[in-house]
């Protein structure tokens, strides 16, 4: 009996068990438990299942600063109102900072849940072998506010189409398949994410414009001629048919390409073309 009842201390509800989390939603908690991150047992006599309390703790730990960043967010909010209401609350782009990454981590476990999004351990590594990766756009008043992302990642072609023929998984990449940007060479860049909160929508070109802008400020002396990109949600598809991606279904039904040098009807991509042709760059033009 006294058994029974210790096993019984160790065991939250659904209730308890998402407080402890943050208030999180019943969704992204079952992804957790799905997972086999927080596990779920039945205790005896009882029909309703319960989770396991150091399961539970243990993620709290990993997302308090995610928590006390949401926290700190919505109390912003609060104060100042939505961003509609006040335009105190300016856009701001740059790259990823190592502060960055957990309050990055919240952002894609809230855009893609927690068995789409790669581990800490994992990004860090990438990002430890470039920083140049991963764009973000965020409040200018609060850094830790991040309204979308963008993460580019430098590598060989081959090893970009096993990615798109899904023979390698996102997660399984290593910091040794990520590319450095050096002087004198030719990059290939694979989109491996792109996304924005929905009510800050209209400041995503923002953040295109400024990789945009980055890959010009890069030449002549570093050259990104190509990207490939998988379209895995509506938006997506979307977001590669406005940049005029073409389709490589010899890969993958969902996979595209973008030539970087090539004409393209797309106003960021005339704008960057107009930025390197007055860097000295050709960009081609069909022969009508």
């Amino acid at each position: 009996m006294q058994a029974e009842e210790a096993i019984m201390t160790e065991l939250l509800t659904s209730s308890e068990a998402r407080t402890l989390l943050g208030n999180m939603s019943p969704s992204t908690f079952k992804n957790l438990v799905d997972s086999g991150k927080i596990r779920k047992v039945t205790p005896p006599g009882k029909s309703q299942g319960k989770y396991i309390q150091e399961d539970v703790i243990k993620i709290a730990a990993e997302l308090k600063p995610f928590i006390d960043a949401d926290h700190h967010s919505r109390q912003l909010r609060r104060q100042a109102g939505s961003y509609k209401e006040n335009p105190s609350h300016p856009a701001a782009t740059d790259w990823t900072k190592a502060s960055d990454l957990p309050y990055l981590l919240a952002f894609d476990y809230e855009m893609y849940g927690v068995e789409n999004t790669v581990d800490i351990s994992i990004t860090h590594k990438w990002w430890e072998k470039n920083p140049y990766m991963a764009r973000l756009l965020f409040n200018a008043n609060d850094r830790k506010d991040i309204w979308g992302a963008i993460t580019i990642m430098p590598m060989k072609e081959e090893t970009i189409f096993r990615i798109l023929r899904d023979e390698l998984k996102e997660r399984d990449i290593t910091a040794d398949d990520i590319l450095t940007y050096q002087p004198g060479n030719e990059y290939i860049g694979y989109v491996a994410s792109a996304t924005v909160k929905k009510e800050y929508a209209t400041h995503f070109r923002e953040l295109l414009r400024s990789v945009f802008t980055f890959a010009c400020d890069q030449y002549p002396d570093i050259k990104i001629t190509k990207l490939y990109a998988y379209a895995s949600s509506p938006e997506g598809w979307n977001l590669i048919k406005r940049l005029f991606f073409s389709p490589r279904k010899d890969l993958d039904r969902n996979a595209f390409e973008l030539d970087l040098f090539e004409r393209n009807p797309s106003s960021y991509l005339k704008s960057f073309h107009e930025c390197l042709k007055h860097k000295g760059a050709d960009i081609f033009e069909p022969e009508w």
